[in-house]
């Protein structure tokens, strides 16, 4: 049973007016129970469009959307405990940071919840830990710190929640490789130790496919691809066409292929691509 799902989902936004533009057409898409994700696009593709209608933020005009396999918005549903249930931080979160205090930031989810005062401290210290941070933050003005490390308060202060299914937009936006590689490290460990479910939108491939256990392509409001990562790196021309860039080390074992050379375009990894290239080599000898 999906944990969160899409049956047929339409958006428009504007309708009725001369700035009626549709946003997504017919997108069926389920998430299941400890499963990380990746939506990758380009922009104006549908993608935070679409994370909004997943936990009710905006409301299909046609078709449904199911949590637990109850339809977000029948009559009488709770959408308040939905939006804890399934968190979103958007692009750039540390736009919405407001508090003096990294503890007080932190803290601000719990206290919406009703969780008492006396057991924020060691919900607090736990998310610190898996993002990578200690004690000596707590005190310290958010806007004291670097774009990496405020980062990384935002997304404390949406996993200290624990929703079961955590979204975020563009988490890695303007952060360096090693900044890049910190959030992701500090998702799969909050999903090792949560169960989890997350679901990561980025315009960049190479960020998600390393961690992903599937993607979701979309395009023009629709689902271009979906599967493993392989499976949708093996539709290298049709993601081209569609404006998306796939891994550069994609790029060359596809190019590789069509010069000739019989090998698996679909890696993404280097060191697969390397094992990859070293098994042709090593036929290769055996035929001389």
């Amino acid at each position: 049973m999906a944990l969160l799902r899409t049956e047929n989902v339409d958006f428009i936004y504007s309708k009725g007016t001369p700035f009626e533009k549709k946003a997504l057409s017919h997108v069926t898409f389920s998430l299941e129970k400890n499963e990380f994700v990746g939506i990758v696009g380009t922009t104006g593709s549908g993608k935070s469009t679409f994370i909004k209608l997943l936990n009710g933020l905006l409301a299909p005009k046609k078709g449904a959307v199911y949590f637990n396999e109850q339809n977000i918005w029948s009559k009488g549903y709770d959408l308040r405990a939905l939006r804890f249930a399934v968190g979103i931080s958007f692009q750039y979160p540390e736009h919405q940071i407001f508090s003096d205090t990294v503890k007080e930031d932190i803290a601000y989810g719990l206290k919406n919840q009703g969780v008492p005062e006396n057991l924020w401290q060691d919900k607090i210290m736990e998310v610190l830990k898996i993002v990578g941070l200690d004690e000596t933050y707590l005190e310290l003005s958010p806007f004291q710190l670097s774009g990496g490390e405020i980062r990384r308060v935002a997304l404390a202060s949406i996993m200290v929640m624990r929703p079961q299914v955590l979204i975020l937009d563009e988490p890695t936006a303007g952060l360096d490789p090693v900044g890049r590689d910190t959030i992701y490290t500090a998702l799969k460990q909050y999903q090792k130790e949560t169960e989890s479910t997350i679901l990561v939108v980025s315009h960049n491939m190479d960020d998600v496919a390393e961690y992903a256990d599937s993607l979701l392509v979309m395009s023009a409001g629709q689902i271009l691809a979906q599967g493993t990562p392989a499976e949708v790196f093996s539709k290298t021309e049709e993601l081209t066409a569609a404006g998306l860039a796939v891994p550069e080390i994609t790029q060359l074992l596809h190019h590789l292929k069509l010069s000739g050379l019989p090998i698996q375009d679909s890696l993404f990894r280097i060191e697969d691509a390397a094992q990859e290239l070293a098994n042709f080599l090593n036929e290769v000898k055996k035929d001389e």
